[in-house]
């Protein structure tokens, strides 16, 4: 009994240091997400092509440095690299410096400026490598902290707890810059941001411990392996687990959902501009939407915990499917002239997306464990898992960006930003915008409903796990 209590201290313990990369991450991930596309298209005035070409090379940046860090982690004898905490620890202070690279320009930019489309480019990539390292980490922290179902739903509330705090810094960003009309308060908000967050990080690193730390020196004196054997493990590892059925149905699935919260986080507050007229909606309202979609989510995880320990994560995301399938159908019924609707799917469209994509450490992470099992390994490859699901839908960040401009600037998107926009343009602009919002979503359901079908790791909730610990 008094081992049990003590065990259950200690979980919860960790669990706390856990959730603070997540409230820092949480800070500054926002942010980023909500206002570095606007920013560079209006603000910036970025030209089409630069925007394409920054997201290119973000693309392929992120397919390799995501498999290349994850087999570091997994396999190195460097402790910065193997010891997940350590990862976060030295990761965290690099991580708040490359989040603040957006926000503070080169130059005073021109239109179509060169120099913005690099600058861009190097954000886009100094702000990815650090996330993917310092995350990665975490990601894989989730799954080696325990292996019971019920501990890890207990970390996800705990993460959730914090994400939820953590998403406050778009609602009060949103406020403090007047929707960053105030640019040098908006600065200002960033910076905190940022110091908040490494502190938050920094937590982590000094406190959370699992049981692989407890191996790393017995590994690191059996894993001295040659260079040829080397290479052999890392391709060894990419056939056996993504050629595996259920991580090729989380992978595609979790693509989709990738996709749209993309479109999501990055066009929101766009097409809420456009579509929802001022004369609708008070520019109060209008922040309390905007600033809620970073909320909503977390709150909607913390009331889904429990449905989802009974009815598995398997199940509630085909449910969530089949919602967002029927509330995009209902929207694009009601037309677009139903402003106060549009906001209320927005809101609905955006938390619910978040929310069950919040829940994808449980699926990897009985993927990490029937992979062990599955190939009697001594420790298991969870950056490696993670990598690897990272390899195949990070690159939604970047499609997801590149389609929409692509959309909304054939449609004269551009011409409405300078203000030389036709009414007929303006007119044709909102029309396709309001497809975007509509169709999207309608098309994204249908494709995960037809790619999570085959998936069978469904009662993972219902059994006791094999405790890989020991």
């Amino acid at each position: 009994m008094v081992q049990a209590s003590s065990n259950r201290r200690t979980l919860h313990l960790n669990a706390f240091a856990y959730s603070l990369t997540t409230f820092g991450a949480s800070l500054m991930t926002g942010v980023f997400s909500f206002y570095y596309v606007k920013l560079f298209l209006n603000k910036y005035e970025i030209s089409e092509s630069w925007f394409q070409i920054s997201q290119v090379v973000y693309l392929l940046w992120n397919a390799i440095n995501d498999p290349l860090f994850a087999y570091f982690q997994d396999n190195s004898n460097i402790a910065v690299f193997r010891q997940r905490r350590l990862s976060i620890l030295y990761g965290a202070p690099i991580f708040a410096v490359s989040f603040l690279f957006p926000w503070f320009p080169w130059r005073d930019y021109e239109k179509n400026d060169w120099l913005c489309g690099v600058h861009l480019m190097v954000t886009l990539s100094f702000y990815d490598a650090l996330y993917t390292f310092v995350l990665l980490a975490q990601c894989a922290l989730f799954a080696e902290i325990s292996t019971k179902y019920e501990d890890r739903i207990l970390l996800t509330n705990w993460s959730q707890i914090a994400k939820t705090l953590g998403a406050t810094s778009v609602f009060f960003t949103e406020f403090i810059s007047n929707s960053m009309q105030n640019f040098q308060a908006f600065q200002m908000c960033c910076v905190l941001i940022a110091f908040v967050g490494w502190l938050s990080m920094t937590y982590t690193g000094r406190n959370v411990h699992t049981h692989q730390d407890a191996m790393f020196e017995k590994q690191k004196s059996e894993s001295l392996l040659e260079p040829e054997k080397i290479q052999l493990s890392l391709y060894n590892s990419f056939k056996q687990i993504c050629f595996e059925k259920n991580f090729l149905c989380f992978i595609g699935t979790n693509f989709l959902m990738v996709f749209h919260i993309q479109y999501l986080v990055s066009f929101l507050a766009i097409l809420g501009d456009q579509l929802i007229p001022d004369d609708d909606i008070s520019s109060f309202s209008r922040k309390v939407v905007y600033g809620s979609t970073q909320i909503l989510p977390q709150v909607l995880v913390l009331l889904l915990s429990s449905t989802v320990s009974k009815i598995g994560y398997y199940s509630l995301m085909v449910c969530s499917f089949y919602l967002k399938l029927i509330l995009a159908s209902l929207m694009f019924l009601l037309g677009p002239t139903h402003t106060w609707f549009i906001a209320f799917f927005l809101l609905l469209d955006c938390g619910l997306s978040n929310a069950v994509f919040n829940f994808a450490n449980l699926p990897l992470s009985d993927i990490i464990d029937d992979d062990q099992q599955r190939h009697q390994r001594k420790s298991p490859l969870s950056s490696s898992v993670f990598g690897f699901n990272a390899l195949f839908t990070k690159p939604a960040q970047s499609f997801a960006p590149m389609l929409v401009v692509s959309i909304l600037n054939s449609h004269g998107y551009t011409e409405i930003k300078h203000g030389t926009a036709s009414e007929d343009q303006s007119e044709e602009l909102h029309a396709a915008m309001f497809n975007i919002l509509c169709l999207l979503p309608i098309a994204i359901a249908v494709l995960q409903l037809i790619v999570w079908r085959p998936y069978s790791i469904r009662s993972s909730h219902k059994i006791v796990p094999v405790h890989l610990e020991n």
